[in-house]
């Protein structure tokens, strides 16, 4: 070969790799550490109402302003466009089959309309604005059970679909008055 590696001068003593120094095994450490670390990423129980919604706003309020001045970047744009048709043909696509499943009373309109709240406000809330959000499969599945039940029972679905929207709501603020993400 070209190139000789020369070997070294002195070799270090092996004792420490054979016989590697022992630590103390605390487990009391180790929990403080994993405490420490759960409080750090927000997901201790503060136990105060609505005390982790209050230390995720305290600690993303300094990052806010940037996240929209940085989402007018060329890269940021085109990513805009690319979600705008990933998500706009399942809305459409789903849609259309929400209409037959449901006696048209969720049809392609609906579905645009919700995915455009939907995904502005989850998109402006939740810190994830790529996210995709709209109909899918399982939905579909879920819509058409609750329209065949209401056939079945005599209600009528618009309204029923409702209160299951409003019992969530209701389910979720509870979940985040009482810190449930911190379990």
């Amino acid at each position: 070969p070209a190139i000789r590696i020369e070997p070294p001068a002195a070799i270090p003593s092996q004792d420490t790799r054979k016989r590697p120094p022992e630590k103390p095994v605390d487990e009391a450490d180790e929990e403080e550490e994993e405490q420490k670390l759960r409080e750090e990423s927000g997901l201790a129980r503060t136990g105060v109402l609505f005390g982790g919604l209050m230390n995720d706003l305290k600690r993303k309020i300094p990052w806010y302003w940037t996240d929209f001045k940085d989402a007018l970047a060329m890269q940021c744009i085109a990513s805009w466009i690319f979600l705008y048709f990933a998500c706009l043909s399942p809305i459409i696509t789903f849609g259309g089959l929400l209409a037959e499943a449901t006696g048209r009373n969720m049809a392609a309109m609906e579905s645009l309309v919700s995915g455009f709240l939907c995904g502005m406000f989850y998109g402006f809330f939740s810190g994830q604005p790529l996210t995709i959000l709209g109909s899918t499969g399982p939905v579909l599945v879920f819509e058409t059970i609750v329209y065949d039940f209401c056939a079945t029972m005599g209600w009528d679905y618009l309204s029923f679909r409702f209160w299951i929207g409003t019992w969530i709501s209701i389910i979720l603020l509870i979940l985040v008055a009482i810190d449930a993400s911190a379990l």
